[in-house]
């Protein structure tokens, strides 16, 4: 794949893009007619994480560029699968209630709190992201990356 950059950015993904990756998941956004839903989708995830452009820039071109288009395509497949959960397919998804626990015989739902206090001086701002797996992937791509720690390190000195 050709790595593409825009203004100093890797591209935004494509409607192609997520299909690519995602359309065994969500095999009815596969139809025409749901483009729409995707490129809002699409839309959204980079208004509501537009840091996630820069966190791997001190990478090599390539390396920043498939990360930063797999966390957005794992964003986006969040995103419809809280929003959209009928049309995930195969993915456990429960329309953006994080669980903590469930029992199925008796039927005993425990749901977890997405805005959790880790500590004193930390607030899980991603806790929403732990809704569904492709979330799970995106918060572990955005918390590890060295970007990120070393942010972290520097406001604590």
């Amino acid at each position: 794949m050709q790595t593409l950059f825009v203004d100093g950015f890797p591209a935004r993904i494509t409607i192609m893009d997520f299909r690519r990756y995602h359309l065994q998941s969500f095999p009815k956004l596969g139809d025409v007619q749901h483009e729409s839903l995707i490129e809002e989708a699409i839309d959204t995830v980079y208004t509501m994480f537009h840091g996630v452009g820069t966190i791997w820039k001190r990478h090599t071109q390539d390396v920043w560029f498939e990360k930063t288009q797999t966390c957005y395509r794992l964003l986006t497949a969040w995103y419809i699968a809280d929003m959209y959960p009928r049309f995930v397919s195969g993915t456990p998804v429960i329309g953006g209630i994080p669980l903590k626990r469930k029992k199925i015989g008796g039927v005993d739902l425990t749901f977890q709190d997405t805005g959790k206090t880790i500590s004193s001086e930390y607030h899980d701002l991603l806790g929403g992201l732990e809704s569904n797996p492709f979330g799970k992937m995106a918060k572990l791509m955005i918390t590890t990356a060295g970007a990120r720690f070393e942010v972290r390190n520097r406001i604590r000195v």
